[in-house]
């Protein structure tokens, strides 16, 4: 094994943004995260013209003012459109919408066309209490995970529009508006969609967990699956904060020293970012429980504790792109070897969501062709792996951090762990290969023997060692890599810091946390 820089990767990676950022004005990148605590005020824009009206879509309106209920529906036009696949139309989206059908379409696919499309259009309409706005969230999934998911998101907020509407008492009295000709196709979508919710729900679910989650918590999204959730039986639990997701007495005790030290809670966790800890410290998504506790929830009842971690995790995804955890600890466990069961679960439940490390592992579970060259779609852990990731690396990882931080952190002050990085990233890296049915990348030697020195799985070997990098100590003065004079923007982006942790500092004061 190659001998481990005392400069982590990710360090590296970090001082590359942080130049990038310099070079855009840190100041201002501050000053905007100020700004998006108060709210910013968006420029006005020039609204284009309206289309011409269209007959279908102006008998149709009793249905769509109910679909796009914020704003006038969107208006249809016709003409030379390429459109290929199930969609018959092409949208633009946004302030005055538009409908564009090609020549040629039956009045069925016409009125079907011009329903879903107003459904999708319906996402992009201006709701003043979205956190974050629809285009930006798009964006954020094509830039994370590709067109496919794009469209595939889009699309999903179309048909679960839909699957609202076609079940709520308002769509009978809109159906019975319309006129005779068209009330048999949209009695026929209604039909689709009050038989089949089952499959619309799949078709969502089908969407990468990662790649809901973008959207999922914020609005159009957030309202509509409530709803659909409600029906179909798969509400989440209300939010949770980080405290009183602790049910024992030790967990919150430990929970409370957790969330008490930023710097603690960042290595945990890795949510460096002020509002992503905010988020995750206001609705944590997960539940800890002694076994035997009348706090286990009745779906983790017959949970099988792992020997080697001492706890049982069990993971749901309840269609808003988290993972819904659930750990239950051994009662055999008890003082330093509970404490570092808890802190290896709270390191299982993120790295189960750790994009980079999965990602870093996915040349191993590609498909090559002859040649030996990664079919690079299907370089990609498969979901039912994750769990495998997430116990062999928090195994690796607590062990890691415990050798590093021991001396920093009273909360480790006790804690034992292995020191032998070798011996640490091997452990994790036979866990995985021992986990993954034979299923991973082994190289072959020409003769198509191999042994361990051949290394199976290196992706996976690899994606450990940087993952583990996060929990080592930088041996390294960052300061001495920077200039020590002292900036006018330097003291400006010190001030705007410190407004920042104000306010984190007495919405803590509030919650009684020191």
């Amino acid at each position: 094994m190659a001998q481990r820089s005392n400069l982590p990767l990710w360090t590296l990676a970090a001082t590359v943004a942080l130049t990038g950022l310099a070079c855009d004005g840190r100041s201002d990148a501050m000053q905007h995260a100020v700004n998006a605590e108060k709210g910013e005020k968006k420029a006005q824009v020039e609204l284009p013209p309206e289309v011409p009206p269209h007959p279908m879509r102006d008998q149709l309106m009793p249905v769509l003012e109910k679909v796009y209920p914020l704003n006038k529906p969107p208006g249809v036009v016709e003409g030379e459109v390429i459109v290929e696949g199930e969609y018959k139309y092409e949208l633009t989206a946004g302030v005055l919408a538009v409908v564009r059908l090609p020549d040629g379409l039956s009045n069925e696919d016409k009125v079907r066309a011009i329903i879903i499309a107003t459904a999708e259009a319906d996402a992009w309409a201006y709701r003043p209490k979205a956190r974050r706005e629809y285009s930006d969230l798009i964006h954020r999934v094509k830039s994370g995970y590709g067109i496919e998911q794009r469209e595939a998101i889009l699309k999903s907020y179309a048909h679960l529009r839909l699957l609202a509407f076609f079940n709520s008492a308002d769509a009978k009295t809109a159906i019975d508006a319309l006129p005779a000709d068209l009330k048999p196709t949209v009695l026929a979508m209604q039909v689709q969609y009050t038989d089949n919710k089952a499959q619309v729900w799949d078709d969502w679910m089908d969407v990468k967990m990662y790649a809901r989650r973008v959207v999922a918590g914020n609005e159009p999204f957030r309202t509509v699956l409530r709803g659909i959730k409600k029906e179909l039986g798969k509400e989440e639990p209300p939010p949770r904060t980080w405290l009183e997701s602790m049910k024992s007495p030790q967990f919150a005790t430990w929970g409370k020293e957790i969330q008490g030290n930023e710097e603690l809670l960042i290595k945990l966790t890795n949510y460096r970012e002020l509002r992503d800890r905010e988020q995750f410290v206001n609705d944590t998504h997960s539940l800890w429980v002694m076994q035997g506790s009348s706090e286990v929830p009745a779906k983790a009842n017959k949970a099988r504790i792992d020997p080697k971690m001492g706890f049982a995790a069990l993971r749901e995804d309840l269609g808003g792109g988290y993972n819904d955890m659930t750990f239950v600890f051994s009662k055999k466990l008890s003082g330093a070897a509970l404490k570092k069961a808890y802190i290896q679960s709270i390191i299982y439940g993120h790295l189960l969501h750790d994009f980079f490390y999965l990602s870093a592992a996915g040349n191993d579970w590609a498909k090559r062709t002859n040649d030996g060259l990664i079919d690079a779609p299907t370089a990609v852990v498969p979901d039912e792996y994750d769990p495998l990731y997430a116990r062999c690396g928090s195994g690796s990882a607590v062990d890691t951090f415990i050798a590093h931080y021991g001396g920093d952190f009273d909360f480790l002050a006790g804690l034992s762990a292995v020191k032998d990085e070798e011996a640490i990233i091997s452990r994790g890296h036979k866990c995985v290969i021992a986990g993954a049915d034979g299923k991973v990348f082994i190289p072959k030697k020409p003769d198509g023997k191999m042994t361990y020195d051949d290394t199976p799985a290196p992706a996976s070997r690899a994606a450990l060692f940087q993952m583990l990098a996060r929990f080592e100590k930088v041996d390294v003065s960052m300061a001495a890599m920077a200039s020590q004079e002292k900036t006018a923007e330097d003291e400006n982006i010190s001030d705007l810091e410190a407004r920042l942790k104000a306010i984190k500092e007495k919405e803590n004061a509030g919650n009684g946390i020191k």
